[in-house]
């Protein structure tokens, strides 16, 4: 199986969609793009210059989230694969198979189409300096951490580069647009399974400070990142490692 690009989806309630989409567009200076779906549900933030990544899907729960489509040319084959690893097939329809890791991240497989060649946007740049939305982080209780951990590098035949901590990572090719960080939750936490958007920023301190202007709220602050809750209530982060760094 050869992954050809990601799509981060930012799952929103219906209700607080529309402010999610104003909040993100202004956050990330990307516009709001033509929708797609049955029912419209999937809308992109489109960057000015690079491909698109980044989408918001209109939801029916109440409970905001993340996860991850990943694009291939062969669903059935790719879907067959994660299953052979451990995944769950949840739904295969036209186009699209959702499944989840032994751990029950959902994620899915989207059709790409042959011979087209994407690009990662360059990071865009505000009065607090350049930042994006480059890494994924999959929350893992500690006692799934490394059953999914193997899952990942398994399904993506690309390494983990060692624990640091209570993080891990597995080494995404550069030219794809977002990192995996992996990171194992205290044996306290009850949120269980879940994922969410980090953004690097060349000063944290000030981007935080566009994001609260915006209408974000500080949730925590740690010397390496701080979380943030958004006006639709989505949870991210803003690090303070530098814009774009890769972890090969």
């Amino acid at each position: 199986m050869e992954i050809l690009w990601f799509s981060v989806m930012v799952d929103v309630p219906a209700p607080r969609f529309d402010r999610a989409m104003e909040y993100w567009s202004a956050v990330t200076g990307w516009r709001r793009g033509r929708p797609i779906g049955d029912h419209d549900e999937y809308v992109p933030l489109e960057p000015p210059e690079g491909d698109t990544y980044l989408w918001f899907q209109r939801i029916g729960s109440d409970t905001a989230g993340c996860h991850l489509d990943l694009h291939v040319y062969d669903l059935d084959a790719a879907a067959a694969e994660a299953q052979a690893k451990g995944a769950r097939l949840d739904t295969a329809v036209d186009g699209l198979r959702v499944l989840a890791t032994p751990a029950g991240q959902p994620f899915c497989f989207v059709e790409e189409d042959a011979g087209r060649h994407r690009q990662a946007p360059e990071p865009p740049k505000f009065d607090s300096g350049r930042h994006l939305v480059d890494q994924l982080s999959f929350d893992l209780p500690a006692a799934e951490f490394d059953r999914d951990a193997d899952f990942w590098a398994a399904l993506t035949g690309w390494r983990r580069r060692g624990r640091e901590e209570e993080f891990d990572r597995i080494a995404v090719p550069e030219w794809l647009p977002v990192q995996f960080l992996l990171q194992r939750l205290d044996e306290d936490d009850s949120d269980g399974v879940h994922a969410h958007l980090d953004l690097s920023a060349d000063d944290r301190d000030a981007d935080v400070e566009r994001h609260r202007q915006l209408g974000a709220e500080v949730v925590r602050r740690t010397e390496h990142w701080t979380t943030l809750r958004d006006p639709a209530g989505v949870v991210y982060c803003v690090t303070a490692r530098a814009t774009g760094r890769r972890f090969t």
